[in-house]
């Protein structure tokens, strides 16, 4: 029993983890929890709501909402997540959630299981040579008769998020929503990204920093 016990474990660890996204390969995502993972706890730090709209191939309306947030982790490391909402009077399912010009020193995703949500995503998708900070977070599955379905009406997702080293970030990463074979998607928005460029705050401070520098040299002077 203690065998199997472990063996449980093992195997939850491994599918709890946040999966790195390959460039040219679709990934599984397989959900986790602040509980399998405590580093991912901090303070939301920035969050911000972007309303789309999408109209489909028949004149259908498609709105909803884009939630981007970022969270400082207990090791002062950053986190990004994102979560789609489909309003209850649009006229189709959302499909894809899609980010760009992402910069991150690695692309560790997957998506939260504790959180409030209706869908989860199904996989990602990270593209190759000079788009590789473009990612597709693919939400189409697939029903009983085969029938492929996104987040409905009235429903929304699960936080997908990537876990980074960085510390510092930047909203000049883009957004967008699109359809089932990406053939119809939504305007652009801008979202967080990792940045090397101090935040303004961190800015003020280095500023500090060199003016009493400055000072201490003059009086050595």
């Amino acid at each position: 029993m203690k065998t199997i016990a472990l063996a449980l474990l093992a195997a939850f660890s491994i599918t709890a983890q946040a999966v790195t996204l390959v460039p040219g390969v679709s990934t599984a995502l397989p959900g986790t929890t602040s509980a399998a993972e405590p580093s991912l706890a901090g303070t939301v730090i920035e969050d911000k709501m972007d309303s789309f709209s999408m109209t489909l191939a028949n004149g259908g309306l498609v709105t909803g909402q884009i939630q981007s947030r970022v969270v400082r982790a207990i090791d002062n490391t950053l986190d990004f997540y994102w979560r789609v909402f489909n309003d209850a009077n649009s006229a189709g399912d959302v499909a894809f959630f899609r980010l760009g010009e992402f910069f991150s020193p690695e692309y560790n995703a997957n998506f939260r299981t504790d959180g409030l949500g209706d869908l989860a995503p199904v996989s990602a998708y990270r593209f190759t040579g000079s788009q590789e900070s473009y990612i597709n977070f693919d939400l189409t599955h697939v029903d009983d008769a085969g029938a492929p379905f996104g987040i409905h009406p009235g429903q929304s997702s699960y936080f997908m998020f990537f876990d980074t080293s960085a510390t510092q970030y930047a909203e000049t990463a883009v957004m967008d929503i699109a359809y089932f074979g990406t053939t119809r998607m939504s305007q652009s928005f801008s979202t967080y990204t990792p940045s090397t460029v101090p935040e303004p705050g961190s800015l003020a401070m280095i500023g500090l920093g060199l003016a009493g520098l400055a000072v201490a040299r003059r009086r050595k002077n």
